[in-house]
């Protein structure tokens, strides 16, 4: 059905949309490719930042009136149809004259969701849907989350001893991987909306949460200490008028930050912050995607909670022996209860062996 071709136009189309990532969102990453009736690439585009034009707009206004006529249109999602912030897609799709669309996937919104390809068969226009619609879905998970889960992406990371520990018992952790893998976890970073950690892992390590050994955006930090607050002194609040940072704390705080810190308060359960309810809420902070980065009751919290869509570890070889482990204060109901994980990649990086983790129901997700 799809050429080498369709092939290569699909993957330069993904390729393109990552370059709105930290941009776009809570908006979807898109790209798009427009292809000659000759066979030749006309113009590109991606959608650029929130509020701005589409792909596949960004891409047609860069073709010579008449150019793209009996032409193809390459995008890893559904065209729009629909008056938001930019005019329907379809409009300027039908306009430009191409006579075929190759779509990844469809877009669920609810103005959408099947629409804008029927707007453009009605125009005559050939649409195909489903190329590389793995890829896709998954470079746009944080997006379909908020839709089909009705909240943000959750992610974790962390990197273990080959006893499966992430601390000494004091809490000393640096480094147990290697530089090469620390920078996928910056890759992951920069991947991802956000990244969370607990007030522990701040007062403990005063990290800064930025994207350093890769060229990224700097994800948004949000700090879950419900009842600590956020240290006056160090990294994240002297940064925080640069990086957008959030601190999640209970209804009852009341502690005080700079200005430049969005607070967002939160009903505490037995004196826990439910992480259903804050990945719920953090799409209406332009989140749709956070990587989890501990510490140990974060991380166990959010297991125990059933949001953890992706686990990646590193594993170092290295022994620590008495430690702290990443899940150490998760309690499964039951024994069969346990939630159970898939390995959906294993790659190598320096010393380390990285192992990506998708639960059971989510194995086939391409990483």
């Amino acid at each position: 059905m799809y050429s080498n071709f369709d092939h290569k136009m699909m993957r330069r189309a993904l390729i393109l949309a990552l370059r709105g990532r930290g941009a776009v969102s809570p908006n979807p990453r898109v790209g798009a490719v427009v292809v000659g009736v000759d066979g030749r690439i006309l113009a590109e585009g991606w959608h650029r930042q929130y509020g701005g034009a589409h792909a596949e707009v960004d891409a047609l206004r860069r073709v010579k009136p008449g150019a793209a006529a009996g032409g193809t249109l390459y995008v890893n999602l559904e065209p729009c149809c629909h008056y938001h912030k930019t005019p329907p897609c379809t409009d300027a799709i039908i306009s430009s004259g191409v006579t075929r669309v190759v779509a990844a996937i469809t877009d669920p919104y609810l103005q959408v969701n099947g629409a804008g390809f029927k707007r453009l068969q009605s125009a005559g226009i050939a649409v195909s849907v489903g190329l590389m619609a793995g890829k896709a879905a998954y470079l746009n998970r944080g997006f379909l989350s908020t839709i089909n889960q009705g909240r943000a992406w959750c992610a974790a990371k962390t990197a273990l001893s080959l006893d499966g520990k992430m601390a000494a018992p004091d809490g000393q952790s640096k480094w147990i991987s290697g530089v090469e893998a620390r920078t996928l976890a910056h890759r992951l970073r920069a991947d991802h909306d956000a990244v969370l950690v607990g007030g522990g892992t701040v007062a403990a390590d005063d990290p800064e949460l930025t994207v350093r050994l890769i060229r990224g955006v700097n994800p948004v930090r949000i700090i879950l200490s419900p009842h600590a607050g956020l240290p006056a002194e160090g990294r994240i609040a002297s940064s925080a008028s640069q990086i957008r940072t959030i601190l999640v704390v209970g209804e009852c705080w009341k502690g005080s930050v700079p200005p430049s810190i969005e607070v967002l308060r939160m009903p505490e359960h037995q004196s826990v912050i439910d992480p259903v309810e804050l990945l719920t809420r953090l799409p209406s902070f332009g989140v749709t995607s956070v990587l989890v980065e501990g510490g140990a009751g974060v991380l166990s919290s959010f297991l125990q909670a059933g949001v953890l869509d992706e686990i990646s570890i590193a594993y170092a070889p290295s022994v620590i022996g008495k430690g702290l482990a990443p899940f150490d204060r998760f309690i499964p109901e039951s024994w069969e209860d346990r939630p159970r994980f898939s390995v959906s990649a294993v790659k190598r990086y320096g010393e380390e062996v990285v192992v990506t983790y998708h639960p059971a129901r989510r194995a086939s997700l391409p990483v």
